[in-house]
């Protein structure tokens, strides 16, 4: 043992000896300058040899593993399924107030809808769950709620709402004085802060839980926390189905679209052939089946129709009009054509009318 050591710890048992508490003791000596794991250490082994046990060491590095590795994943979850949330409101709110200077696809905002349901439903369950275990070993362990990776999180979950609820507040500020607001903007402006504030709220609270914290309380906060979290994305995920429709809708609208597509493709190579026979006495104006046309994509033929791989309905009508038809499963969807555009179709069979002379419409 070096000289310093038996000095500290013959000062140590002097002081005791007089009285002098512990904690006395480590802020005197730290403040002269002793290392504070000198200091604790000494008053480690004058603790040892007075009770006559050694000072039990605790042994949870794999827990504190465990525990950053759960809030992390409760974290992380947590922003994953409030941004897609918010996200998806927002596509809502786009549905039922579209601008009117914006031709907004449908065809765009139902994919985003379902990855935005997709990104719910697998994040959502597993913050559920997640918590559901945090709060499960802190009854157990009520010092497992003085983690500082939770603290840490937390403050920084803290940091993102409050700064998002503060550029709401200015967004809509800014939108109100100049005379700007619209249904849609106060809307999304509120979507933001319920969501922020809700979480804000809720784990503001949660810097509170200490050892001396009751769980049960905490938990029952926690469930109220998680039952309107959960009310509010089953509501989303209803209405997201109505958007975005059943698998099997998707698969139908799919199938209307890829038809649009292979007309398109059909009149284009009649007109190419129509122009080529003004100079090639050998080729027709007009094919007079499809078959007679070059119709391949690189995995498909696009004379045949995607569901059915029947060929599409073709009949010239004179020296350079003809008619297509094909047998749609839907009418066309609202945003991505209008009645006035050329290939607007209805449900069921619908014919369009074109002239090889003139390039097809787009």
């Amino acid at each position: 043992m070096q000289p310093d050591t038996i000095k500290l710890n013959e000062f140590i048992e002097a002081s005791k000896s007089k009285g002098a508490s512990d904690e006395f003791l480590a802020t005197l000596l730290t403040r002269c300058g002793w290392p504070a794991d000198d200091v604790y250490g000494a008053l480690g082994s004058y603790w040892q040899q007075t009770t006559g046990l050694p000072v039990p060491e605790r042994t949870a590095g794999g827990e504190s593993s465990r525990d950053a590795f759960l809030y992390l994943l409760s974290f992380s979850t947590l922003a994953t399924w409030s941004t897609a949330l918010g996200s998806m409101l927002f596509r809502f709110i786009d549905r039922r107030f579209p601008d009117p200077v914006s031709r907004d696809h449908l065809l765009s905002m139902r994919s985003e809808v379902t990855w935005q349901m997709a990104s719910i439903a697998v994040a959502f369950p597993i913050f559920l769950l997640v918590t559901r275990t945090i709060l499960r070993e802190a009854q157990n362990s009520p010092e497992r709620l003085q983690s500082g990776v939770r603290k840490w999180l937390t403050y920084i979950a803290l940091l993102v709402t409050a700064g998002a609820m503060i550029c709401d507040l200015i967004w809509f500020l800014d939108y109100f004085l100049n005379g700007e607001l619209t249904s849609r903007f106060v809307l999304k402006a509120l979507t933001v802060m319920i969501i922020c504030g809700a979480i804000f709220i809720y784990y503001i609270g949660s810097l509170r839980w200490d050892r001396n914290t009751d769980v049960a309380t905490a938990k029952r906060r926690s469930f109220k926390f998680g039952l309107v979290s959960c009310a509010a994305v089953v509501a989303a995920f209803c209405i997201g189905l109505g958007v975005a429709g059943t698998p099997s809708q998707q698969r139908h609208i799919e199938a209307d679209r890829q038809r649009v597509e292979d007309l398109k493709a059909i009149a284009n190579s009649i007109h190419f052939r129509y122009l080529r026979a003004k100079t090639d006495k050998t080729v027709t104006s007009l094919p007079a089946r499809l078959s007679d046309i070059p119709g391949r994509t690189a995995n498909r033929s696009f004379i045949l129709d995607p569901e059915t791989q029947a060929p599409y309905v073709y009949r010239p009508k004179s020296e350079s009009t003809y008619e297509m038809c094909a047998a749609f499963s839907s009418p066309s969807e609202p945003g991505r054509f209008q009645v006035t555009d050329f290939w607007y179709h209805g449900e069921g069979e619908t014919c369009f009318t074109l002239d090889a002379s003139q390039q097809p419409p787009y």
